[in-house]
């Protein structure tokens, strides 16, 4: 009785581990044709993005080619022309824009931006997908800032500025308060300009066409970022923007270093 019963149980054993094999195997094969399924779907769209990249040529601004400007007016500005086919792109820079930056509301660098579409069909301004690389600054490259989140960044700092100094600072030192309320009134208007600035100016975008050829404005850039160390003069930065089926790419310095300052001509009397 005993034999027999080893036997039984022995053969119980068995088809139970034979079980647990094939259940393993069959796991094994289902992760394998999962792994290479991922690797086929990773590879296509590797494939995809390598295509789309090699569909976008550069257009880069460089000072001697045929199709490029510079100059430097006497409103302070340095002004980088570019044209190539259908379209004429001008990029205006502060020459003092990085001494700007810490006067303003909030830390910023500006670029100011016309466009000019000369072709019959459509233009696209995609300035949501401008970016500026800050080339001394482990090449970070910031997008551009969107205008109406700038606008409630900036509301929202007066909101906590203005409950910080009257529901704080105020009633921690009353003997302060024309004082405080004065600086609050000070920063507050800083606050609002700039809220206009950008509500009114900034370049949001657009599409342009042959009855709506032309559009210009500001774009920002945020500076505040833990690899934007002190400022390494010359600063070199470099703005991209995707224009058609190219990248159209402006490097340039702060302060500028090429180019004669145009002087503007006094009207005649």
């Amino acid at each position: 009785m005993s034999g027999k019963y080893l036997m039984i149980r022995c053969f119980h054993e068995s088809s139970h581990c034979g079980r647990r094999v094939q259940g393993a195997l069959s796991l094994y094969t289902d992760s394998v044709f999962l792994l290479r399924g991922l690797m086929v779907i990773a590879l296509l769209s590797a494939c995809a993005l390598a295509g789309s990249k090699q569909d976008l040529t550069a257009v880069r601004w460089a000072e001697d080619a045929a199709n490029c400007t510079f100059r430097q007016a006497d409103d302070g500005r340095s002004y980088y022309g570019i044209s190539s086919g259908d379209f004429d792109i001008t990029l205006a820079v502060d020459r003092q824009e990085l001494e700007k930056i810490p006067h303003r509301a909030t830390p910023m660098l500006g670029v100011f931006l016309t466009f000019h579409y000369k072709g019959a069909g459509q233009f696209e301004v995609q300035q949501n997908r401008f970016t500026l690389e800050f080339v001394k600054h482990f090449q970070i490259t910031p997008s551009s800032l969107d205008p109406d989140d700038l606008v409630k960044h900036l509301q929202d700092n007066i909101d906590a500025l203005t409950d910080e100094i009257e529901r704080h600072q105020v009633k921690k030192h009353p003997e302060q308060k024309e004082q405080k309320e004065t600086e609050l009134q000070a920063r507050l208007k800083d606050y609002t300009e700039m809220m206009d600035f950008v509500s009114t100016r900034a370049l949001r975008p657009m599409t342009l066409d042959s009855s709506n050829s032309s559009a210009s404005g500001w774009v920002f850039f945020g500076v505040k970022n833990k690899w934007i160390g002190p400022w390494r003069r010359p600063e070199q930065f470099i703005l991209r923007m995707p224009v058609e089926n190219s990248v159209v790419e402006f490097p340039f310095s702060l302060p500028p270093q090429a180019g004669k300052i145009e002087l503007r001509k006094r009207p005649e009397e």
